[in-house]
């Protein structure tokens, strides 16, 4: 949840689109936002948020992937902002690859129907926000400050909520779980 800003704050700073700047500052901040993303994507593999099957189980670890590779490209980029190396450029590919592939980790999550309420749709709202952000409202703006607003705040909003959903559904299972233990205890007293 605290790394959710992060994009935000970055957007702010540097910009987007045409206007982006690269520096190792936008690199740290990028870094802070992935990880946060890392934890949160952590934690849906750990609560089996996908469902138990190998596939459910495997659009997490790809997702992880993804991020891993993004993150290699956030601490290059801290060290070497205005790389032009092939390697570079293709760790970069990383960033957009993730947000991409996040459509299917939500949609995995959504019909894997292992959260509870509010919870399940959130992972599907986050992996909507490439489309919607950078595509839809690019579309609909251009390069305007109304893009980068709704951009910013869109993607602010739902990793926290993603931060959210996966910290207070921990606490569920963990309370769910124990909910269960009380009559075997029982039972066996």
């Amino acid at each position: 949840m605290l790394g959710s800003p992060f994009l935000a704050i970055d957007m702010f700073s540097n910009g987007i689109f045409e206007r982006y700047q690269p520096s190792t500052m936008s690199s740290i901040f990028s870094l802070v936002y992935m990880t946060g993303w890392v934890c949160s994507i952590v934690a849906l593999y750990k609560m089996k948020a996908t469902g138990t099957r190998r596939l459910g189980r495997s659009v997490l670890v790809v997702q992880l992937l993804f991020l891993t590779l993004g993150e290699i490209w956030n601490i290059y980029s801290i060290i070497k902002p205005f790389e032009t190396s092939m390697l570079f450029r293709i760790l970069d590919l990383f960033w957009p690859i993730s947000n991409c592939f996040m459509f299917f980790t939500g949609l995995t999550v959504l019909m894997a129907k292992r959260l509870s309420g509010w919870r399940r749709y959130i992972p599907f709202v986050v992996g909507l926000w490439f489309p919607t952000c950078l595509v839809l409202t690019r579309l609909l703006f251009g390069s305007s400050e109304a893009t980068l607003y709704i951009t910013a705040l869109y993607s602010a909003t739902a990793w926290l909520l993603l931060g959210l959903a996966a910290y207070t559904s921990r606490d569920e299972k963990i309370k769910i779980d124990f909910e269960k233990v009380i009559p075997e205890l029982r039972a066996t007293a």
